[in-house]
């Protein structure tokens, strides 16, 4: 009794120990490249939007003495533009939406024009929406006071996600095989490398809906931090359902947050 006993307890901490190798999960091995890529990704990104935030909050702050119209409001929003060569135009707007300045030239025709943003009374990354400038873009708002302390407007830097992230997901995934996709979480791609599903909502756009494995994972996409799981999609070279590993992770700024997912393709 006591030898059958034993030979029972030993099959089944065998098979707790050997489960995790044929579950579910992928090995780990086969999740490497793609958590490499992905971490150096969520660094490179993460702090590339603080140095804009940090440098807006500057511009914010000069302009308290210049006010949101004039030469010295124009120069401040030329140079902030000029450094960062991926923003589209940098701007200050009243609080009642109106836009008083922007920069560079080539967009002082859209001064005057209203853009809604009454409601903004701190730092804001704004969701990917579609701009006065006829764009899909996201702006980094901040607001703008005066001598005394009121706040008088915001200072407005817009721009595409795809010109901000090539700069930081190019150089990684360079010659690895893999793709990414960078989510906001509500669903809606702002980032797609190699396809072009930018602007899609993976969770409600009826394109996804017979790769439920995939909307599945979307949902933990758009709950979760980070993570990985995979899922069948046609391959982007071949057209073929193919299963892909997932692994992602998140950058934040003012309360947004954009999901940085790395994708590989024929996961076995």
């Amino acid at each position: 009794m006591f030898i059958k006993g034993f030979y029972l307890l030993l099959v089944i901490a065998l098979s707790v120990m050997l489960a995790p190798a044929f579950g579910c999960a992928a090995p780990s091995g086969d999740a490497a490249p793609a958590k490499a890529a992905v971490e150096k990704i969520q660094v490179a990104t993460q702090a590339e939007l603080d140095k804009l935030d940090a440098d807006v909050a500057d511009a914010a702050l000069k302009l308290k003495s210049t006010g949101l119209s004039g030469d010295g409001a124009r120069q401040i929003l030329n140079g902030l533009c000029a450094k960062y060569p991926y923003l589209v135009d940098c701007s200050t707007v009243d609080t009642t939406g109106k836009v008083v300045t922007m920069a560079p030239d080539a967009y002082r025709r859209y001064e005057g024009s209203n853009i809604e943003t009454q409601d903004v009374k701190s730092p804001v990354l704004s969701p990917y929406l579609m701009t006065t400038e006829g764009i899909w873009a996201v702006s980094l708002m901040r607001p703008v006071l005066d001598q005394e302390g009121k706040q008088i407007g915001i200072i407005d830097a817009l721009f595409t996600p795809e010109a901000l992230l090539t700069g930081t997901v190019a150089p990684v995934l360079e010659g690895t095989g893999l793709g990414m996709n960078v989510l906001q979480t509500d669903g809606i791609t702002i980032y797609d490398l190699p396809k072009s599903d930018t602007g899609k909502n993976l969770l409600t756009d009826a394109e996804y809906k017979p790769y439920t494995d995939l909307v599945a994972l979307g949902s933990r996409f758009v709950a979760e931090e980070s993570g990985s799981g995979t899922y069948t999609f046609p391959s982007h070279t071949t057209a073929e359902p193919t299963k892909k590993l997932a692994v992602w992770a998140s950058v934040k700024l003012h309360g947004t947050a954009w999901r940085m997912i790395a994708v590989q393709e024929a996961v076995k």
